[in-house]
């Protein structure tokens, strides 16, 4: 679907079905070059449960017009000018990797409309690598390579894992390369400038849960730890999961376990009678 936000076009998957505000909803936080293909699989899976579901491409990321957004301060603000906009009552926010840092801190800024919180394969900051950060600049099908090779798992994983990992590294770089350099350097400026997240994880007041990657190189696991102690305190094992055959790309690498932890915690929080 298609809607406008401060005058851009945005555009936004539904999982195939009308975004009705009277439903509870499901909304999906794309990560760093990314766009809401990345979502696919899961879109569609909560929208068949009945949810109305929504995962936008952020501005100036593929089908959604610019300018682009220069902090993560300035997308969560985004955010609420489009759930805002679309009169979005229960909502269960899901961010993965930069999605992670922006559904985080809009959690903590507007958390009357939320529901639920679901963070994957992140931590309180996500820091980049400086020579991440130079080529995505000079050199994006460079950066584009770096982040494909450190964002799958594939160790220790049965063929049919390693064969969908695969298909998932075809789409992860054919998204990065069409959003670079532009969109996909913007969004790593942005995650490396954010120094909010402990303080915003403070500030959290809906249920919230934590999915890491055991074989994750880009957000490894004493941050993701880290994010998992930040919002339940001295209880840092509550609402953490970790998926060990899984690299960064948790959602497009182990599916179907994502969905089910996903469909367990936000169907308890956030319920649908579909």
């Amino acid at each position: 679907m298609y809607f406008e936000i401060d005058g851009a076009k945005v555009f936004a998957a539904t999982g195939g079905r009308d975004f009705d505000a009277a439903r509870p909803a499901v909304v999906f936080l794309h990560g760093s070059g990314l766009d809401h293909r990345f979502w696919g699989g899961h879109c569609d899976d909560f929208a068949a449960s009945g949810y109305s579901v929504l995962a936008p491409d952020l501005p100036g990321h593929t089908n959604s017009e610019g300018p682009l957004l220069d902090s993560i301060e300035r997308m969560a603000q985004w955010l609420d000018r489009v759930l805002t906009q679309l009169a979005a009552g229960a909502v269960s926010l899901v961010g993965h990797s930069q999605g992670c840092l922006v559904a985080l801190e809009h959690a903590a800024r507007y958390p009357d409309r939320l529901r639920s919180l679901s963070l994957i394969a992140s931590g309180l900051a996500t820091p980049v690598n400086p020579a991440l950060l130079e080529r995505a600049g000079s050199e994006p099908e460079s950066a584009v390579e770096m982040m494909v090779s450190w964002g799958f798992g594939g160790r220790d994983t049965s063929p049919d894992d390693r064969a969908r990992a695969a298909s998932a590294i075809a789409l992860g770089r054919s998204i990065m390369l069409a959003n670079a350099p532009a969109a996909l350097l913007a969004d790593l400026v942005a995650c490396n400038a954010y120094r909010n997240g402990q303080t915003a994880a403070r500030n959290v007041r809906c249920p919230s849960q934590v999915i890491l990657g055991g074989q994750d190189r880009m957000a490894p696991r004493e941050a993701g730890l880290a994010l998992a102690s930040g919002l339940y305190g001295n209880d840092g094992e509550a609402g953490l999961d970790i998926i060990e055959r899984s690299g960064h790309m948790v959602p497009l690498e182990t599916p179907e376990e994502c969905r089910r932890l996903l469909q367990d915690f936000i169907s308890t929080n956030n319920p649908c009678n579909a």
